[in-house]
């Protein structure tokens, strides 16, 4: 007993002393959001593609490079004999004025950065639809456990009541057996939906860094219903225009596109160039050689002309390369708009299987609490036996869990829809977040 303790302290001290409470779903999500590594990883990409945009852009601008040299020459044979040192700085120029294969280039690269960065908020969002649904699961677990320990309560009470009327002979060992095994039974399933709520409360602890102690519940008043202006066509409209994954590949056609311009350009364009350079090199003879000593200055300035004119069919063979990638990626686009489509159609008739569910739900939980009615009085009567008082008391707590369940999932499928279309955004979540109450008010 003594060990149990010492252990049960040790763990209570080690989960307060490494976390804290985090009950709001908005702080969830912006600790997920500060937490996350393949989050900073996709900011960290999206950074270096801007830097990638000014490195490629340094090449539409004059390059001008500084070189020196010195030198020392010795020259000893039988007819001559003298030493030379040398020196020579030089200031080179290459300005590329025209060279539409490098405007593609840069091209290529701001629409690698504009993919980056909406790559970045499709994590974002990937990851917050995730530390959501993570924390819904969580108040679900509980809900459950809820119900369940109302079930244990209620089941409890019935054995007592058995109990005392055993002892006084009123009934018979069988109703005591039978109100001890469902007493039992439902006993065994608050530890199965403890070790849910648990394992909820750990995955989170992964996401955040956090254990949630305090579990909200959703409001009772909470609207299960869908915006009448609501239409399949229109959700698909808003994904075409805000899908994240979507405008991805959106930029992923452009960019394939831009690449045939790039290999076109590159291997049947020219490319012309301003050079120039300055010079100035110094010649200092040992004294047997006094003619040519001093310094020479040099200045060239030209244009420079280059054109690939054959290269062994790779030239031809990139272009067909290209192009082939850009049908490729616009397949891809298309696959993905019809799944994306689907995916909303299937939202939509969830949702309204969802509300059609709560609906039923309810007007279901109402003829199972009059049937438990019914049943107690008829077992006070001696018209129903103990077994089947249990039954339907059993049934309008499967009945509350099942309508707690369905309300939940219609919460996960709109943060799911929203997803979808592009939608999920801080303020959604704000709002959401003002519908969850403390489990105890």
């Amino acid at each position: 007993m003594k060990k149990h303790i010492i252990s049960s302290f040790i763990a209570a001290m080690t989960i307060s002393s490494t976390t804290a409470h985090a009950e709001s779903l908005y702080d969830v999500y912006k600790l997920a959001l500060q937490t996350d590594p393949g989050l900073r990883a996709a900011a960290a990409t999206y950074k270096a593609q801007g830097e990638q945009v000014t490195v490629t852009k340094g090449s539409l601008y004059p390059s001008i490079s500084l070189s020196g040299n010195l030198g020392y020459a010795k020259d000893d044979n039988p007819t001559t004999d003298y030493s030379t040192k040398t020196g020579a700085v030089s200031l080179d120029l290459d300005y590329p004025i025209y060279s539409p294969a490098l405007d593609y280039g840069v091209d290529s690269v701001e629409l690698s950065y504009k993919s980056a960065g909406v790559t970045y908020e499709n994590t974002k969002e990937d990851l917050s639809l995730t530390a959501l649904t993570d924390y819904f699961n969580l108040l679900m677990a509980q809900s459950t456990l809820n119900t369940t320990l109302a079930q244990v309560k209620s089941n409890k009470s019935e054995l007592d009541q058995v109990q005392k009327q055993y002892d006084v002979g009123l009934v018979s060992i069988t109703d005591l057996q039978d109100a001890q095994a469902e007493y039992d039974a439902v006993k065994v399933t608050e530890l199965t939906d403890r070790s849910n709520v648990a394992y909820a409360q750990k995955v989170l602890l992964q996401l955040t860094g956090r254990v949630i102690t305090d579990i909200p519940e959703l409001d009772k008043d909470y609207p299960i219903e869908i915006d009448p202006n609501m239409s399949v066509d229109s959700l698909i409209q808003k994904a075409i225009k805000n899908n994240k994954e979507l405008n991805v590949l959106d930029i992923a056609v452009q960019s394939a596109d831009n690449n045939i311009k790039l290999q076109k350009a590159s291997g049947r364009t020219p490319v012309v160039s301003i050079t120039g350079s300055l010079s100035r090199s110094n010649y200092d003879y040992s004294e047997d050689v006094s003619s040519g000593n001093g310094n020479y200055d040099n200045g060239t300035i030209g244009l420079a002309l280059s054109m690939p004119l054959y290269s062994g069919g790779a030239i031809n063979a990139a272009i067909r390369q290209a192009s082939a990638e850009a049908e490729s990626s616009r397949e891809s686009r298309d696959d993905s708009l019809e799944t994306i489509e689907l995916n909303i159609r299937s939202l939509v008739l969830n949702l309204q299987t969802s509300v059609a569910q709560v609906k039923a739900q309810k007007v279901l939980i109402k003829s199972r609490r009059s049937a438990l009615e019914a049943s107690k009085a008829g077992y006070e009567v001696g018209t129903r036996n103990l077994v089947e008082l249990l039954d339907a008391q059993s049934n309008l707590f499967d009945a509350i869990d099942a309508l707690q369940q369905y309300r939940y999932n219609f919460v996960l499928q709109q943060l799911q829809l929203l997803e979808v279309t592009g939608e999920l955004t801080e303020d959604k979540i704000r709002e959401l977040d003002k519908w969850l109450v403390s489990s105890n008010a």
